[in-house]
C-alpha cells in the first residue's frame, strides 16, 4: 500500500487543510489548534512523502531510521525557528514549536513501528 492511500495520512493531511482554509477565512479556532496543530502534523506528513518517495526505488518494506527522522525535526527547527523569524516579519520563533516537531516526530515513529504507513 502506498503512503498516499493510507488512512492516516489522508487524515492528518485533511486536518491539517482544514486548520489552513479556516485561519484563512478569519475563523476564530482555539489557540492550541491555531498555533500548533499543524506544527505537530507538518513533520508525519513530510516523513510519509519521503518515506513514499524512498519506497518507489528501495521497495515497499524500507523504513526511515531514527537518524532520518531526527534529522528532519532537526532542519524544520534551524529553518523555521532560526532561520525564518530572523528574514520574513510572517515567522516568530517559538520553543513551542520545537516539541510539536518532536511530538510530530514520535506520532511518525509510532505509525511506521506498527507499520501503519
Amino acid at each position: 500500500m502506498t503512503v498516499i492511500k493510507n488512512k492516516w495520512f489522508v487524515s492528518m493531511l485533511f486536518v491539517a487543510l482544514l486548520v489552513y482554509v479556516l485561519q484563512r477565512c478569519k475563523v476564530v479556532l482555539p489557540m492550541f489548534i491555531n498555533n500548533y496543530l499543524n506544527d505537530i502534523l507538518s513533520i508525519p506528513l513530510t516523513l510519509c512523502i519521503i518515506l513514499a518517495t524512498v519506497r518507489l526505488w528501495k521497495g515497499s518494506v524500507y523504513r526511515l531510521s531514527n537518524l532520518h527522522i531526527g534529522s528532519i525535526v532537526v532542519y524544520f527547527s534551524l529553518y523555521f525557528e532560526v532561520y525564518l523569524p530572523q528574514h520574513n516579519f510572517r515567522y516568530t520563533a517559538d520553543i513551542f514549536d520545537l516539541l510539536c516537531y518532536v511530538i510530530g516526530a514520535v506520532i511518525f515513529y509510532l505509525l511506521q513501528e506498527k507499520e501503519l504507513i
